[in-house]
């Protein structure tokens, strides 16, 4: 986005003095929320780990291919989630000679492993669900099923409102979409307690024809609810990985704020690049002033022209890598990107 702006004053405003102790505000601001989302993914491994092997184990017992769908979806977010403590640490860590960019990709990258892996998962059960439907279904034990479809349903919906909390405290898309998971998953088994409620009503009347089919219509449409979910999820973490615009809200949110720190800085135009990667929001703001105008921007103002801008997006954006390119030559903001 190019915005024109009016011939400003002819010096650059000097940031105030306050600015390094905000800075400083955020830094450990953020550092107590990658503190947070630490020990948010600490429990919900132990968590995934306890609905898992509750799952298997009376997926054994009952022979439910519901339950062991579910304890599958769990052992899948168990081991997604010794991932993402690894990653969250990755990420925080700056730019090397082998990534000298930083780690920020491994983040999307790892959310679209997670969102490939249900789908898979979710496609094999739903095969099998549809040749035990042609076969004349199976036979569970669905009073012990309901036990565990109870269970798990009021663990996975405690571990969804503490995890709600952990990603609005710490700002982390990890826990966000941990959220979500932990969120459908209680609905889910909630649903299976339902279900398999309605199986021992049935039972002894002229609708226990219908109860070997049960489990695997259940799981047919357990697959149908839970994939929309993995395909968002790849979905969106594929374009942020291609380099996509962030939505319009947040570009607008961006916009007006460097608008405001560019009013007392003197330019022509200014270009804006946006994108996010995961948590991090990755701004590219090019300055282009005149010939008259360049006599303004010594090594040290165009530094305070980044603080000017700087300092405000960070307020907003806790997450932020930023660069100011100041040019005469407008054809500088498309060589950027590609040879022009």
């Amino acid at each position: 986005m190019t915005q024109i702006a009016p011939e400003s004053a002819a010096g650059i405003a000097t940031q105030p003095t306050e600015a390094i102790t905000a800075t400083d505000r955020i830094a450990a601001s953020r550092t107590a929320a990658n503190r947070l989302e630490r020990q948010a993914l600490k429990l919900t491994l132990w968590g995934n780990a306890a609905i898992a092997l509750l799952g298997i184990t009376f997926a054994i017992k009952t022979r439910s291919e519901a339950i062991f769908l579910d304890g599958l979806f769990s052992g899948i977010h168990l081991a997604i989630s010794l991932l993402s403590l690894y990653i969250a640490r990755l990420i925080q860590k700056p730019g090397d000679q082998d990534y000298p960019f930083g780690y920020a990709m491994f983040e999307p990258f790892l959310n679209m492993g997670k969102g490939l892996s249900i789908i898979v998962v979710a496609l094999f059960a739903l095969f099998s669900a549809v040749m035990a439907l042609l076969d004349g279904g199976r036979t569970i034990e669905a009073d012990v099923a309901l036990w565990y479809a109870l269970l798990a349903a009021t663990g996975c919906l405690v571990m969804a409102l503490v995890q709600r909390y952990f990603s609005q405290a710490s700002g982390s898309p990890i826990l966000a979409l941990d959220y979500k998971n932990w969120l459908i998953d209680g609905v889910i088994s909630g649903a299976v307690a339902l279900a398999f409620g309605v199986i021992l009503i049935i039972q002894d009347t002229s609708w226990d024809w219908f109860i070997p089919y049960a489990d695997p219509a259940l799981v047919f449409m357990l697959v149908l609810v839970v994939l929309p979910l993995p395909l968002q999820t790849v979905i969106q973490n594929s374009l942020q990985m291609m380099g996509k615009s962030p939505g319009e809200e947040q570009a607008a949110e961006v916009e007006k704020i460097v608008a405001a720190a560019l009013k007392a800085v003197p330019h022509q135009e200014y270009h804006l690049r946006l994108t996010n990667t995961g948590r991090l929001l990755y701004v590219q703001v090019y300055l282009c002033v005149s010939l008259a105008q360049e006599e303004s921007y010594q090594a040290g103002d165009v530094d305070r022209v980044r603080l000017l801008i700087y300092e405000p997006l960070n307020a907003q954006f806790p997450f932020l890598a930023m660069d100011l390119v100041v040019t005469c030559d407008r054809i500088w903001v498309d060589r950027a990107v590609m040879p022009a």
